[in-house]
Parts: C-alpha cells; sequence; structure tokens
C-alpha cells in the first residue's frame, strides 16, 4: 500500500489549550510573588479562589490587595495547609490553627507524618472507590507556590489520588499543566510555552509577539464578536452554518486590523447586507455608502429647510453654489489630555471635528479619537524588523536587526503633517497630555518652521499633575510635599534620566514612562539619591481612562508590584510621603 506523504509526530509538546474555570474552585497554598502571578491569572479567568498562606507570613502586596478587591470571589485561609483543604467547597474551610492533640500528627515542617493515621491521604486506599470518600469536586485546580518540597510533593501525590489537575510552582516533574506567559489585548489571548524549560525566554518571545501583532487587533476581535452575534441572529440554523462561516471568514480576510476596529452599527449593517448574495463589501465600500447615505439625508434636510410656497420666496430664500477658494493650510499641536474626552479643552474638541486630518499618538484612547471627523493617522508601534541582507554573491545571508525607534516613528508623524499641510488641509497634530510636557512639542515647532509651516497650540491636561489626583495623591500638602519634581525614565536614545532628584522629605518626583525601567529607578533612587526604601511609590495606569489601575507601592517594591499588576504604558509613578496622606484613609 502507498503511503501517503504527512507530517511526522514530533514528541515533546505540550498541550495548549484554553481552560475555562469560569466560577471554578481554585485553591492556591502559598501567599508570596510566585503566588500573586497565578492568582492574577486565575482571577482574570473568573474562577473562585482559595488562598492558603500561614498568618505568620508576610502576604504579597498583590495578594493582599486582591483579596480585599474581590472578596466575593476569594477566601484567605491564614494557616496551614491542611489535607481536608482538597475537599472542602470554597468559601467552607476553618480558619482555626491546628489544635494540640492533631499538631501531633505533623511534622516540624507542618506537614502530615508518615505514620499519621487521620490524613485524608490515608483514608484512600488503592481499591477504595473515591466517590465513597468524596461526595464532589470540591476543588477543580490546585496551585501550589511555596519553597516546601516535601509538603509540595505530598500535595501533589494528594492531588493524584483525588485526580485534580495540579500546579507545583518550579517543579515540572509535578505539573499536570504548565503557565504561559500570556499577552492580552481584551478578548485575544496569545500563549507562549516552553513546556517549563524557560520561563524567562517564554516572556521575551511574548513580548516579540506583542510588539509585532496589527494595531487595534483587540478591538478588531471585539467588533467582529458583537458582527458574528448579529449574522447569527440574521441568518440562524445550522443549515447555514457552513455559508455563515465562510462569509465570517472572507470578512476577516478582506479587512485589515485597523479597519475591522472602527466596526460600528451603521457600518455593520451595511456589511451583514451583503450575506444574502455572499458578498463581502470592501472597507472602502462601505465608508463611500455611508457617506452616499449621510450626503443624501444632509441635502433631503437642506432641501426641505429651503422648500416655501411660490408666494413666499423671496431673494433671501434662493439657493446658490458656494464658490470654490483655495483652502489655506493650518497646523494645530493639541493637547488630548490623560485619556477621558471630558477633560479635552472645548477648543480641542472643535478642532478634532473641524479638521482634515488629525495625526495622532499610538496611546491615545479611541473615545478621544473617535471626536475626529476626518482622516485619522495613528502612530506605529515601536518593534524590530529583521532584514536579510545580501553580502555578496558567494557570502552566506545575513540577518540583520534594525529597530523602528521613536524617533523613525516622529519622523513618520511629520511626514504625514507635512502631506496634509502641502495639500491645504488643516492638520491637527493630536499629543497625548501637553503638548509641551515631554511632548516634544517644541521639537515639532521647529521642524515645521524648517518647512514653511507656523504652527498654534492648544494646551491639554497632563497626566503628570492630574494622574496623581486620580489616584488621591496630593501632590502638595503641608507638612508632605511643598515641592514637585516631573521627570522621565525615557530619554533621548531611551536611556534613564541621569539627573532624578536627591532625596527631601518634602518633594514628590513624578516619573513618566517608567514602567520599563522600574527596577532601575527603584535602585538608582535608593542608592544614589539617599531615598528611603519605604516611601511610598504609586503607579497610575491609564490615568482617566475606563481601565484606569492605582497600584501601591514603596520605592523597595515598585519594580516587583510592577511586573506582578503587569503595568502597562502610559503609567505614571508618584514618590513621597505625599502619597500616603489619603490613600490611607
Amino acid at each position: 500500500m502507498v503511503r501517503s506523504s504527512i507530517d511526522p509526530i514530533r514528541p515533546g509538546a505540550s498541550l495548549i489549550l484554553a481552560w475555562q474555570i469560569k466560577q471554578k474552585h481554585v485553591v492556591i497554598i502559598g501567599g508570596g510573588f510566585v503566588a500573586a502571578g497565578r492568582l492574577v491569572n486565575v482571577l482574570e479567568a473568573d474562577a473562585k479562589v482559595t488562598v492558603i498562606c500561614p498568618d505568620n507570613e508576610e502576604l504579597s502586596e498583590t495578594v493582599r490587595q486582591h483579596l480585599e478587591d474581590h472578596s466575593q470571589t476569594t477566601r484567605l485561609v491564614p494557616r496551614e495547609f491542611q489535607d481536608s483543604d482538597l475537599t472542602t467547597p470554597f468559601g467552607e474551610h476553618m480558619f482555626t490553627k491546628v489544635s494540640p492533640e492533631a499538631s501531633s500528627t505533623l511534622t516540624q515542617e507542618g506537614y502530615p507524618s508518615a505514620t499519621a493515621t487521620t490524613t485524608l491521604e490515608s483514608t484512600l486506599s488503592q481499591d477504595e472507590p473515591l466517590d465513597d470518600v468524596v461526595s464532589g469536586p470540591a476543588v477543580d485546580m490546585v496551585l501550589s507556590a511555596i519553597d516546601d518540597i516535601p509538603l509540595s510533593t505530598h500535595i501533589y501525590n494528594l492531588c493524584k489520588r483525588l485526580r485534580i489537575p495540579v500546579n507545583i510552582a518550579d517543579v515540572p516533574p509535578q505539573c499536570d499543566f504548565y503557565f504561559c506567559s500570556t499577552h492580552r489585548d481584551q478578548s485575544l489571548q496569545v500563549a507562549v510555552s516552553t513546556s517549563g524549560k524557560g520561563p524567562k525566554l517564554a516572556n521575551l518571545v511574548r513580548r516579540h509577539i506583542a510588539d509585532h501583532l496589527p494595531n487595534r487587533v483587540g478591538e478588531a476581535i471585539e467588533q467582529v464578536g458583537i458582527l458574528r452575534a448579529k449574522l447569527r441572529k440574521m441568518a440562524p440554523g445550522p443549515e447555514v452554518g457552513p455559508k455563515r462561516m465562510g462569509w465570517m471568514s472572507r470578512v476577516c480576510e478582506q479587512w485589515r486590523m485597523e479597519d475591522l476596529a472602527t466596526l460600528e452599527e451603521k457600518s455593520m449593517e451595511i456589511v451583514l447586507s451583503g450575506f444574502k448574495d455572499n458578498v463581502v463589501f470592501s472597507y472602502d465600500q462601505v465608508q463611500a455608502k455611508i457617506a452616499d447615505a449621510e450626503s443624501t439625508e444632509a441635502e433631503t434636510e437642506k432641501i426641505e429647510s429651503k422648500v416655501t410656497t411660490a408666494g413666499e420666496l423671496t431673494a433671501e430664500h434662493t439657493i446658490t453654489k458656494d464658490t470654490p477658494t483655495q483652502k489655506t493650510p493650518r497646523l494645530v499641536l493639541v493637547g488630548a489630555g490623560p485619556g477621558d474626552p471630558e477633560l479635552l479643552t472645548l477648543k480641542a474638541a472643535r478642532l478634532l471635528e473641524e479638521a482634515d486630518l488629525v495625526v495622532a499618538d499610538r496611546l491615545i484612547p479611541m473615545e478621544v479619537i473617535d471626536l475626529a471627523k476626518g482622516e485619522v493617522r495613528i502612530a506605529p508601534k515601536k518593534r524590530t524588523v529583521l532584514v536579510v541582507e545580501q553580502k555578496s554573491s558567494t557570502a552566506d545571508q545575513e540577518t540583520l536587526s534594525t529597530a523602528i525607534t521613536s524617533d523613525n516613528i516622529q519622523d513618520q508623524l511629520n511626514e504625514w503633517c507635512l502631506q496634509g499641510l502641502r495639500e491645504g488641509k488643516t492638520v491637527v497634530r493630536l499629543k497625548q497630555g501637553d503638548p509641551f510636557i515631554f511632548g516634544r512639542g517644541a521639537e515639532e515647532i521647529l521642524f515645521f518652521r524648517e518647512h514653511g509651516f507656523d504652527a498654534e497650540v492648544v494646551p491639554g491636561i497632563s497626566s503628570a499633575l492630574s494622574a496623581a489626583l486620580s489616584a488621591n495623591v496630593p501632590l502638595t500638602h503641608r507638612g508632605s510635599s511643598n515641592q514637585v519634581v516631573i521627570t522621565t525614565a525615557q530619554v533621548k536614545g531611551g536611556r534613564l534620566s541621569d539627573n532624578f532628584p536627591v532625596y527631601d522629605a518634602q518633594k514628590t518626583v513624578v516619573v513618566l514612562m517608567g514602567v520599563g525601567k522600574a527596577k532601575e529607578i527603584s535602585e538608582m533612587m535608593q542608592t544614589d539619591l539617599g531615598w528611603p526604601a519605604n516611601v511610598p511609590a504609586v503607579i497610575v495606569e491609564n490615568a482617566h481612562c475606563a481601565n484606569e489601575r492605582a497600584m501601591d507601592a514603596t520605592l523597595s517594591t515598585l519594580a516587583q508590584v510592577v511586573e506582578e499588576q503587569k503595568a502597562v504604558p502610559p503609567s505614571v509613578f508618584v514618590i513621597g510621603w505625599a502619597g500616603s496622606v489619603l490613600r490611607q484613609a
């Protein structure tokens, strides 16, 4: 028999799945740094979580805060692990410490001794059905995040008998599954696994992938989900299932991610109108149909407003065509504020509506950009492009790494603006915060002057000032702070600024763009500049936006909290004793 050519099996892989644990019971043993990461992962998957950690061990700041913030779905059991914890439903664990009588069956490390006869494991014989001992699946997953190897092994063996999936941190042979390094953008989750062999390398690969994802991919997925739900409602039934799937696949293939992200009620109706005839309208066709409909509607309203009876018609009712005029180019640098559209100035909002072209920074929220009525161009992401260079006809090809830096991106933005100005357009250069506070506004004005264009500037609220307010931190307060220093962690070339302020108990330091350099900032301020390790450091992420977060740390734990909480740009660090004035209340 002739064998078909198929890909060979490559053993050694892990089976990567998206595990649905919504409302399932997860037990986490431990309360430190590793436990904090596990807790974040399972809470984001909507699980119910029991954390077991002795009350004589310090809880991670992340664990403590999530236990406070998610009291309906988390429980803390402040004692040593007990075998019965794996057969106890969520919320029914006993909080009392081990009794003196029971303690005789425990070793010095606190786990059951080999001679104990009262532990759950000892009651489970190899021949006894589990259903006779365990009435129901009280625990659906166990995550051990402790350094006690004997106890971890005991927990692993117990889970095997109870058939509970278990992960023992840093012990791959005792893991039914591994945690992937995950990038999340709304419903999009990208997981990278090294099968437990190189967690740090998994992080590096994940960051590389995230940097190369299309712009607005998370928003695109959300809108496609809405479109699919509308299509299923419009064309229900399994008989049209293949047509639905094929048609939706063509929409996703033919539309760019950025365009899918802009789908809204009007455009979805037009897209769906093509399903009956199995036609996929392109983005440009949809925009043209919307423009035609709006033009027709506007013309109808205009005509209706001009209609009069013959006897009422006068010279002032006469409709004349506007005489074409030569448009004068106009450039305005507009501060977009920290993110909330309601914090825009009235002038900024008006200019967004009037602009022919809006050139925007990448991190400006779409709620602000959506106010623009004309064309919008958004800055690309920083990324690294691999270029293959043929050095000679006989030499091997050499792969070079070419970085697309902030300077490259700035050049692109400037070129877009120049293109619009040369076409006589009103161009709004939309900048995050305020154009003149670490916004490179003056650099852009000088650039455009060299090319014969003057710029207007509209101020915006800077997150350097407003982020602290949003997090309930007064930048100045009598007795705590009489001086504010605003600085950045990213100077030219991506280096950390070397002129951070020396310690002064009456000084508050606001650090912009510091997420990627939290460890360096923390070490430098403590080692070289005399700042105490316990001075408050508040991390404010996406200030004034719907997804805003404020995270408490100290200068010594700043990097740890950034890593545990997976803080992302744009984030602001507020460092100083003023951080403890109101946030303790």
